[in-house]
């Protein structure tokens, strides 16, 4: 799943581990312009699916990024 926010490039991939709650999001924020990468976050949090771990994901990294905002 790839969004665009704020002038940054949300990108989120998933990963499956053996746990009861699986599906582990991977959120990447690129550079909107320069599709430079800035920040990578990894979520130790499970999701039951795929869906789900993106959903939160998307949720973190658009938390990270209003939170630089903050710090400008």
């Amino acid at each position: 799943m790839e969004e665009q926010y704020k002038g940054y490039v949300i990108r989120i991939t998933t990963e499956k581990d053996g746990s009861a709650f699986p599906w582990k999001p991977i959120c990447r924020i690129l550079d909107g312009a320069s599709r430079e990468f800035i920040k990578q976050i990894d979520w130790e949090i499970g999701y039951d699916t795929p869906d789900q771990a993106e959903k939160a994901g998307l949720m973190i990294s658009k938390k990270w990024i209003d939170a630089q905002e903050r710090n400008l």
